[in-house]
């Protein structure tokens, strides 16, 4: 990514984004998603800067579900009551009213979400909908409310986690899961393949194994580079005897 796309008064701070993304990236205590992804935490780190925010506020707040950002619903409503505008929630039997009023124009609007829109989504099954309900609809309704009156505090980032596809929490939290590496080779699959490399020789197998793989998970392209050194060596340097 080429520096040369940000102004110049922006550099310094592009830079040391870039220079933190690399460390970030291998941390377990950033959220899973961001998890050895230092073009995705950049990305964070430059969005999050229209609202004020270093790189690990931008990851708290930010999930990007499709390749499209989205707000936490508390943040959303942070950020709208911080400019200064009115929102106010009614929870009634059957949904959710969000009411909201611009402190610069005065200009109002209401945006509700209902169970019957919930169960015309196929959201009311879900577990979260059966035990959270109120706190479901309330974020619904308010994110509704800020795409249409508060356009330009959320700035295309006024969808829930939900809206897109994620699985959420009662308080719209993602549910991460640790991404899984696609190189990462079953244990039982490279064991066999060290096995044929040296001849169907168990002990010899289980010595190489114990020597070049050791207690690491297995990746396909590390015992790629095992099974190269083994079949590049002959017979007798194969041999342990």
């Amino acid at each position: 990514m080429s520096s040369d796309l940000i102004p110049m008064s922006e550099t310094a701070t592009f830079d040391l984004i870039m220079r933190q993304s690399e460390v970030l990236a291998q941390s377990t205590i950033i959220p899973a998603a961001y998890r050895r992804k230092g073009a995705d935490i950049v990305a964070a780190g430059l969005a999050g800067r229209a609202f004020g925010w270093d790189a690990m506020t931008s990851m708290r707040q930010f999930h990007v579900i499709e390749g499209t950002a989205s707000l936490r619903p508390e943040s959303m409503l942070g950020l709208v009551r911080q400019a200064g505008h009115s929102v106010t929630v009614e929870v009634h039997p059957e949904g959710v009213v969000a009411h909201g009023t611009r402190a610069d124009t005065g200009d109002e609007h209401s945006a509700s979400f209902t169970m019957a829109d919930a169960e015309a989504a196929g959201l009311a099954g879900k577990k979260n909908w059966k035990q959270y309900q109120d706190a479901m609809l309330t974020w619904r309704a308010v994110a509704k409310l800020c795409r249409v009156l508060f356009p330009d505090v959320v700035l295309g980032a006024g969808y829930v986690p939900e809206e897109l596809g994620a699985e959420v929490t009662a308080t719209g939290e993602v549910i991460e899961i640790e991404p899984v590496d696609p190189d990462l080779m079953p244990v039982v699959e490279a064991k066999h393949a060290v096995l044929e490399a040296v001849g169907g020789d168990k002990d010899l197998a289980r010595a190489r194994w114990d020597e070049m793989v050791g207690d690491e998970p297995p990746t396909r392209s590390a015992i790629a580079e095992v099974l190269d050194a083994l079949t590049s060596t002959t017979p007798a340097e194969n041999d342990d005897t």
